[in-house]
């Protein structure tokens, strides 16, 4: 059996070769999904503890637990602190499938009385005489508790003495103290210090020797404090006090930190559960219990956002599935239909169906195990093209995500796998229910309609988009009222659905299209162009499969290249909206602050900035710079916050950039021209103009806030201002209420403030560094920049392990794949097609036609079939991506949308999908025509003669 299975193989080693290809791309995508979102996790996750770490400065994956004591004895202090320190210890930390970095425990007795050598000899006397003991004739230091922490030599730094040593003394417990407990309790080093548990007790708990003065070093501060009313000993000797129920436990400390790089999505559900063990509680009066950590908040929304991303990538890469699995099924089935006449002989000398068909099964099995193995392999290289995408058809040299295959990967590749070979075998099955007679009279019902023409799936798939987006729009005003940054996932699903119906209806019109053509002009047709009609009208649904590959991969092509560059471009809008030109800088002044003994960093204001933007921008990288001064504080009577702008209008012109359509279409530089010609008005936005209801050409009045030399709020007003124009949107502007006046104007307002910033507009071409190592190298020692944004690394950060970047590479693999699928499908179409139509071409040589005539029959073929699929292909790609496109508004990434939402389009991704798509076609008619050449056309005129 095995080897009638591998003899099958090799006889159809091209076909299997084929499938295999289809195959292991399918499963590979269905396998990077997962390790690619995984990647990314794990990317993003450590990029938000690092801004944590860089924020607070402290350890950005820690966790604390916490015990307080109230009123218990000893011995059952003693138990619950073992009870507690073993959950911490051998539940949480033995759990925690992170690296840890650091951690420590500390215990805090209660307050108890201390006494200084002289007066605790003045106690012992009153003992021994057997006095009255009164603390009108006691003095003691103050209460102190006393406190041990493991690791505490490596939290603390020495100031004076040394740090506390085990066995040195006998009965002597060695201490050190704070600074300040030394200054205001008068305590010294070397001095011994005796505690009782309460004043008038006659019995002593320890003897303490303070052998040093600490703090707490700079890199613990954030989780360990050291109080000023506490001796702090070794650990161990504070063990064994509590266990000699010396002492009696007030408070015990439980820290952890871990290294936030060792976090893998996988080890969120294990990172949850160890840390539920540690448990809180406050409904005991005796014993309260608290946790607290700095990274569950942080875990549950990236694994939330990443279930996100792995829903939308899977969807997007639906098309692309669904084009592999048609490809594995018109592969299969020409497979099949070479196969039939040997099946159908099989049949005939005795072998059952189940016989025949665990024959393709064991085929169809060892195809899906190769396609598995090669599948999985290739999916690691489709994460480095994921992860270096920047747009559609864009890559740029980025630095790889890890990824590794996980549980996810292989269980999307097995389900990949298993739904692959059953679209091997269906064919197979139905083939195998065929008598010799049965497929005798098949073949001359080449003609038949197709299921889904039947059933009208065309009509079917079309409705349901086109519901889907009358229910959109309907509902449109409701869901930018409710949330626009939502991800709907039915819009992948409904823009499949419309590009797969129209393809599906241009199918089903395309036979009365070309009869339509065809009886135009019927009488003056040539033999070729006759012939090749009749051939594509009549030829039955064998062209189907190839016609339904070049329109999907047109359409998402170019569906996928407008959505890509409609997503990126609106998120380079709304970035350089807010930086207002290609790049925004402030310098700033380093100065010595002698109180604090650290170097302050003031930025630079006033006309400080003009002479710095002179001294800074003046370079051969760049064209324009610009100063513009801002202040924010309220305006009344509306009471709301406002900003001030101050410009010189010609500098800004020059220099900002603003989408044309904005503003009604009024172009920036006709609003800034009106400002320098009546340079005492002002340009005001949208919101204060209905507030104040006033409008261009008006005079309007109003008051503002400012502080005064005192600190004070005083409200000073302002009365007959013209507004020069009314706009929308302004450069820099992300307050939707602001007023632009002229540079002169702002600096002759009350108390206004002086801030600003330099604008820069780059010389094309020019790269973000070298404009900042050239800033940088006209400043003095003294010169810093307070703060920088450069338009085109924000972009890149922006785009740069985010859901978009994924998006960006999805989109693009989605159509390399469906291409070089659909040049695999055309090739081996047309070679079969053409090798069953030998005996045809042999009778038309016998008619009379000659090579040429027969080359420009199957050219006329092409151009009917392919060419024409492509034009559909072309037309049902804009119309998806005119009514789709738009609503991706709320795909948007951005946590602010300062502009409105635009489409694009680009002539240049239309460009890069002809010419794959071309290159395509070149390659297979290529090999097609290779194929034509060599084919014995002599023995087929002879078979036709016949």
């Amino acid at each position: 059996m095995l080897r009638l299975i591998f003899r099958k193989i090799l006889n159809n080693k091209w076909m299997v070769i084929c499938l295999i290809i289809g195959c292991t791309f399918a499963i590979a995508v269905a396998a990077a999904i997962p390790m690619y979102t995984s990647g990314m996790y794990n990317v993003l996750l450590a990029n938000e503890f690092k801004k944590e770490q860089e924020k607070f400065n402290t350890f950005p994956f820690k966790a604390s637990y916490n015990a307080t004591f109230f009123g218990l004895n000893n011995n059952t202090s003693q138990t619950i602190f073992n009870d507690l320190d073993n959950t911490f210890y051998n539940e949480y930390l033995a759990n925690m499938p992170v690296t840890k970095v650091f951690d420590y425990k500390n215990v805090t007795t209660k307050s108890y009385s201390m006494f200084d050598e002289q007066n605790y000899k003045i106690k012992q006397e009153k003992i021994d005489k057997g006095e009255q003991l009164s603390t009108r004739n006691l003095n003691i230091k103050s209460d102190f508790s006393i406190t041990s922490a493991a690791n505490a030599p490596d939290m603390l730094d020495i100031i004076g003495g040394r740090m506390f040593q085990t066995s040195t003394e006998e009965g002597v417990i060695e201490a050190v103290i704070t600074q300040l407990a030394a200054a205001q309790y008068r305590l010294s080093v070397g001095e011994y210090y005796y505690i009782y548990n309460k004043i008038l007790d006659v019995d002593l708990i320890a003897k303490v020797k303070v052998v040093g003065i600490v703090k707490v070093n700079e890199s613990s501060s954030s989780f360990f404090t050291l109080s000023d009313r506490t001796l702090l000993i070794d650990f161990d000797q504070m063990q064994n006090m509590i266990r000699e129920s010396r002492i009696t436990l007030q408070q015990a400390n439980w820290f952890a930190a871990f290294d936030y790089t060792t976090v893998r999505l996988g080890l969120n559900e294990s990172i949850i559960k160890a840390t539920q063990a540690l448990k809180v509680s406050d409904e005991n009066s005796s014993l309260i219990l608290s946790a607290s950590n700095n990274y569950i908040t942080i875990i549950d929304k990236y694994s939330n956002d990443t279930l996100v991303m792995q829903k939308v990538f899977l969807l997007l890469i639906v098309p692309v599935i669904l084009m592999i699995g048609m490809y594995v099924v018109m592969i299969s089935q020409l497979m099949m239909e070479r196969e039939k006449s040997e099946i159908a002989t099989l049949e005939s000398r005795g072998a059952s169906r189940n016989q025949i068909f665990f024959i393709y099964f064991g085929q169809g099995v060892v195809l899906s195990i190769v396609s598995f193995i090669f599948g999985m392999l290739l999916a690691r290289s489709l994460c480095r093209l994921l992860g270096a995408a920047n747009g559609f058809m864009e890559f740029v040299n980025r630095t790889a995500i890890e990824v590794k295959f996980n549980e996810m990967s292989i269980i999307y590749a097995v389900i990949c796998a298993v739904i692959y070979l059953i679209m091997i075998l269906v064919p197979a099955y139905k083939a195998s229910k065929y008598s010799i007679v049965q497929h005798k009279q098949n073949i001359s019902d080449g003609s038949k309609k197709s299921f889904w023409q039947i059933i009208f799936l065309d009509v079917i798939l079309i409705g349901i988009s086109l519901y889907f987006l009358y229910d959109y729009e309907s509902m449109s005003e409701y869901i930018q009222n409710v949330q626009s940054s939502s991800i709907d996932f039915t819009l992948f699903i409904a823009v499949t659905l419309f590009i797969m119906g129209f393809g599906l209806l241009f199918i089903r019109l395309f036979p009365y299209i070309v009869k339509f053509i065809f009886l135009l002009a019927k009488k003056h047709w040539k033999p070729a162009a006759y012939t090749a009609f009749t051939h594509v009208a009549r030829g039955g649904n064998y062209k189907q499969f190839i016609m339904i590959f070049l329109i999907l991969a047109i359409s998402i092509g170019i569906f996928n290249a407008n959505s890509g560059r409609t997503l990126n471009e609106n998120l380079e809008d709304n970035i350089r909206y807010s930086v207002g030109a290609d790049a925004a800088f402030v310098p700033a002044t380093i100065t010595y602050n002698e109180s604090t003994g650290f170097f302050d960093f003031i930025n630079n204001t006033g006309t400080v900035l003009l002479s710095n933007a002179e001294t800074f921008c003046t370079s051969d990288l760049i064209n324009n710079y610009s100063v513009y001064y801002y202040y924010n504080t309220k305006i009344k009577p509306s009471d709301e916050s406002v900003t001030f702008m101050g410009i010189e209008p010609y500098e800004f012109g020059q220099v900002v950039k603003l989408r044309k359509d904005l503003n009604e279409g009024l172009h920036i530089n006709n609003i800034l021209n009106t400002l320098s010609t009546y340079p005492q008005g002002v340009i005001i936005s949208r919101a204060i103009a209905d507030e104040y209801g006033t409008q261009a050409g008006q005079y309007f009045n109003y008051i503002y806030e400012s502080i005064n030399s005192n600190d004070g709020v005083e409200e000073n007003l302002v009365v007959n201002v013209l507004v020069l124009a009314v706009v929308d949107y302004w450069p820099t502007m992300t307050n939707e209420r602001f007023i632009i006046m002229t540079r002169e104007n702002y600096s002759i307002m009350k108390d206004f403030s002086d801030r600003g910033r330099i604008l820069i507009d780059k010389k094309e071409g020019v790269l973000d560094s070298a404009v900042l190592a050239d800033i940088k190298g006209k400043m003095s020692e003294a010169d810093t920049i307070g703060n920088i944004s450069f338009v085109d690394y924000e972009v890149t950060q922006a785009k740069k392990n985010s859901i978009l970047n994924g998006m960006n590479g999805i989109l693009t693999l989605d159509f390399l794949i469906s291409m070089i699928i659909c040049c695999v499908g055309f090739i081996i179409f047309w070679i079969i097609s053409v090798r069953q139509r030998v005996l045809q071409f042999g009778i038309f040589r016998a008619m009379g036609m000659n090579k040429n005539e027969l080359y420009r029959m199957i050219f006329y073929e092409q151009l009917m079939i392919s060419f024409v699929s492509i034009i559909a292909g072309i037309l049902i790609g804009g119309v998806a991506s005119q009514m789709f496109v738009p609503l991706f508004e709320r795909m948007s990434t951005m946590s602010n949308q300062y502009v409105p939402f635009s489409t694009y389009q680009d002539g240049i991704d239309y460009i890069r999908i002809y010419a794959i798509t071309g290159l395509s076609l070149i390659i297979g008619l290529s090999v097609l025509l290779r194929f034509i050449s060599k084919l014995k056309i002599d023995q087929a005129l002879k078979l036709g003669e016949d």
